[in-house]
């Protein structure tokens, strides 16, 4: 008898501890997982995921670019109970999975609403590139991310039958918000060379954490040495992708979209980074500190992004220069002369182009810039990178030259 109710009490500590782990899976990642993913990824991972009333679950959950890239991995695994695992970057040799206790006394979607949080909080752009591996750039789906260590992330959610990687993408401050969709690839180019920690990436499956990037089914450098052989140059990179995937080719048209869309992206992604220079430089002059070391000035300041941004605005101005006789009067072509012209355009094509894109100058306020303004701006050197600058300087707006009153290095 004694021997009957030490077994029943076995069953339900067992019991109780297998019920423990955030979620139980039952399924294992493969290759037809592999491609559910892909598919629930481009049908389901929506621009208002996170803003659904109707998915309490995951509805207002905070997030940023990196969080956003995790999450979509996470909430697949979750709802398809397959195994979550990825590195712990606070603990080293130490993996976080769905296996994890820490949240054993709550209910089911308290424990996933906390795991999600954990998740978030401990991983970054930065961590990406140790649960995810370079591949192929033919063999790039859905579900796949784009990684920019320390700057930005990306999630690849559908392949056009002109071969463009639309994505999706979060932004900072960490808050619940909409994703953005981008009917175009993201503006970097893979230049980790020698580290091969950017770039077009796959998550590891859990089975194969522990094993080499190298090892990972798949796993391949092109990218990096295609980035190279066309000199990091924007337009060609994603030329050769577009090529790569498309199943016809790109109209004049629709190229000229993308690289607008994408010219509109990375020109407002760096209020993102005027706003985090700024708010730093605040914080240290509250504790006394007038001047950035170093380090903060490496960190905060702009020279390589601007040298790129202008660099853009000229391969899409050549871009315009060479198919302007094939193509003189559809939107995307007059947006992108309106950018352009050296005289003022007419107010018509103005109202048009800037209602496709103005810059935001900075986060959280109405304070905006044209594109053709920005470009003006930059071709006169007048835009600051110097992290230690006014905002209106950072975005070449000042009423005065410039005169530093801190060091530059």
């Amino acid at each position: 008898m004694i021997f009957r109710i030490l077994a029943t009490l076995l069953f339900f500590i067992v019991s109780g501890t297998s019920t423990a782990a955030v979620w139980k899976d039952t399924n294992k990642w493969d290759r037809n997982w592999e491609k559910k993913y892909q598919e629930w990824v481009k049908a389901n991972w929506t621009e208002e995921f996170f803003m659904d009333d109707k998915k309490p679950l995951y509805y207002k959950l905070e997030h940023d670019c990196a969080d956003a890239v995790y999450l979509m991995r996470l909430i697949f695994s979750y709802e398809h109970k397959l195994p979550f695992v990825i590195n712990n970057a606070h603990k080293r040799g130490k993996l976080i999975t769905n296996k994890m206790r820490t949240w054993d006394k709550l209910p089911e979607d308290k424990r996933m609403r906390k795991f999600m949080d954990y998740v978030s909080d401990t991983t970054s752009t930065k961590t990406l590139r140790h649960d995810t591996y370079p591949i192929a750039l033919h063999d790039l789906k859905p579900g796949d991310v784009y990684v920019a260590p320390g700057v930005h992330s990306y999630q690849i959610v559908n392949i056009t039958e002109t071969g463009v990687a639309e994505v999706m993408a979060s932004t900072t401050p960490k808050a619940p918000r909409f994703l953005s969709r981008i009917a175009s690839f993201p503006f970097y180019v893979p230049e980790d060379y020698k580290g091969k920690s950017d770039g077009y990436r796959r998550f590891i499956q859990p089975q194969n954490i522990r094993k080499s990037r190298q090892a990972q089914p798949g796993y391949n450098e092109e990218q990096y040495k295609i980035a190279r052989d066309v000199k990091y140059n924007y337009v060609a990179f994603t030329d050769v992708i577009s090529r790569r995937l498309g199943k016809r080719p790109e109209l004049v048209p629709e190229k000229t979209m993308r690289l607008l869309i994408a010219l509109c992206m990375y020109a407002n992604d760096r209020s993102v980074y005027v706003y985090d220079a700024l708010w730093h430089l605040q914080e240290i002059r509250k504790k006394g500190r007038q001047c950035m070391t170093r380090t903060e000035y490496d960190n905060y300041s702009t020279p390589s992004r601007d040298k790129r941004l202008r660099a853009f605005f000229s391969s899409v101005k050549i871009h315009l220069d060479s198919t302007w006789k094939k193509d003189s009067n559809s939107m995307p072509q007059v947006m992108a002369a309106t950018i352009f012209r050296s005289k003022p355009p007419p107010p018509r094509e103005t109202k048009m182009t800037n209602d496709f894109c103005m810059v935001q100058m900075s986060l959280g306020e109405s304070y905006y810039m044209s594109l053709r303004d920005l470009r003006i701006n930059l071709e006169k050197n007048k835009v600051i990178s110097d992290p230690h600058a006014p905002l209106e300087y950072r975005w070449g707006i000042g009423n005065k030259p410039y005169k530093a009153s801190c060091r530059a290095y």
